[in-house]
């Protein structure tokens, strides 16, 4: 099982909905739902795993990120600034530490 398939599968039954009213809602086959979860099929396009998120009351990029997605608002973001290529380049090799401290950063930018 995937990590996005064990985390779907957690969550949905956590807020007691069923494979197929997930489905229902997302727009999708259950039968689907049932292999994600399973780990058998890959997580759905972008837009039907926000939706999921939606559906379940969580944060879409922790979707994202289990599903080993890139949102495609980063794109624009990755591709018109020249230094987010070397940042991620030099991210790699951040220690816990490392990523405290820009956080931190992070959080005083309004």
């Amino acid at each position: 099982m995937s990590n996005f398939g064990q985390m779907l599968r957690t969550l949905r039954k956590e807020k007691q909905i069923t494979q197929r009213q997930l489905a229902e809602q997302v727009g999708i086959d259950f039968t689907y739902i049932s292999k994600i979860e399973s780990g058998t099929m890959d997580p759905p396009a972008e837009d039907k795993i926000i939706r999921m998120a939606e559906i379940l009351g969580k944060d879409p990029d922790q979707f994202m990120i289990a599903a080993k997605k890139i949102p495609s608002d980063f794109h624009k973001i990755i591709t018109e600034n020249e230094a987010v290529p070397v940042f991620l380049r030099k991210a790699a090799k951040f220690t816990p530490d490392h990523w405290k401290k820009l956080k931190a950063i992070m959080d005083d930018i309004q």
